[in-house]
């Protein structure tokens, strides 16, 4: 009988246990992000907030060509910061015959992710069907979009 007890509680907890891999991290206007893949989904965390994101692992922040995270400030909808996380990644017959480089890391998904007020939040509005690379940032009406 200790045995099953032993086995069941082995179980429950090893099975509530998801492990956490982080795959993107920023630092912007004082606030430290990461994104990370938790039991086969993308999360944003921020301190002990984690918010789930609709794009499929591994995400990543968009980023400008110097590696620095792309955004853009939006200051009459008080929006300090718009970033991009692209997801879903694109499969090699898509990259082959997009002629999109093995070095760029693709998704065919992506969500936003908004500073304002200080606070950290992610948008419902998606950007779904068209790629976005991660090192290739994304032009700024897709940031205008999903801020708005």
């Amino acid at each position: 009988m200790k045995r099953l007890i032993y086995l069941a509680l082995f179980f429950t907890t090893s099975c509530s246990m998801a492990s956490e891999t982080v795959t993107d991290r920023i630092e912007l206007l004082g606030k430290s992000v990461h994104l990370a893949t938790i039991d086969e989904k993308c999360y944003l965390i921020n301190g002990e907030n984690r918010l789930l994101l609709h794009p499929k692992p591994p995400c990543h922040f968009l980023r400008e060509p110097n590696k620095s995270p792309q955004y853009y400030a939006y200051p009459k909808v008080g929006i300090d910061a718009a970033l991009i996380v692209a997801g879903t990644p694109i499969s090699d017959s898509i990259r082959k015959e997009w002629g999109i480089s093995e070095n760029l890391i693709c998704g065919f998904q992506s969500q936003g992710v908004l500073i304002k007020d200080g606070k950290v939040s992610v948008t419902d509005k998606t950007l779904d069907g068209g790629v976005l690379c991660r090192d290739e940032g994304a032009d700024e009406k897709n940031y205008w979009y999903i801020s708005h």
